[in-house]
């Protein structure tokens, strides 16, 4: 009797290790004070149409084009007494060597050796160089209100000699309370 315990006691501490060894999940979470309601030009998922481009002005590698603004506007904001920054994480998907947002189309109408680059600013200026999630400052909740804006900006970049054909990219973009 005594064997048949010792044995069962040794099977049952063998199944618990095996147990306490398994893969775990673990969640996160943070409850905050402040929410707001986020969009891009004024929908919750936005294409921004970027405006057609000669692949003859894109044949010199770091050359850009013209800039196309869009708008994160958030709003159903509780009102704070004072300002708060809000920052925009992107994150974006198939990012180049040079941080931007590589072309996702493929087949025989893809354009080639261009990029999408995401500015800081609708003049063009300070590029936003991608690398995981990254977080851009500009938008800013005035004390007191519900709402703001902040223009960012998207132009194509010649990652190589730009062939003619479509282009397509995508970020996620997340908005972070400070």
């Amino acid at each position: 009797m005594k064997f048949k315990a010792l044995v069962l006691a040794a099977s049952c501490s063998v199944a618990f290790s095996a147990v306490s060894a398994a893969p775990v999940v673990e969640f996160k979470g943070e409850v905050i004070d402040q929410t707001c309601k986020s969009s891009i030009n004024s929908q919750t998922d936005s294409t921004v149409m970027l405006a057609e481009v000669s692949a003859s002005a894109l044949q010199t590698p770091g050359a850009t084009s013209t800039i196309t603004p869009f708008t994160v506007k958030v709003e159903d904001c509780a009102v704070d007494t004072a300002d708060l920054e809000i920052g925009t994480t992107f994150l974006g998907y198939n990012v180049t060597e040079n941080g931007n947002l590589g072309n996702q189309e493929t087949g025989d109408n893809a354009a080639t050796g261009v990029s999408i680059q995401i500015t800081q600013n609708s003049d063009g200026t300070n590029p936003v160089t991608l690398n995981g999630p990254t977080t851009v400052s500009g938008l800013v909740l005035p004390a007191g209100q519900t709402s703001a804006t902040y223009e960012f900006g998207a132009q194509y970049y010649a990652e190589a000699p730009a062939t003619a054909g479509t282009v397509k990219a995508v970020a996620e973009y997340a908005l972070s309370y400070n």
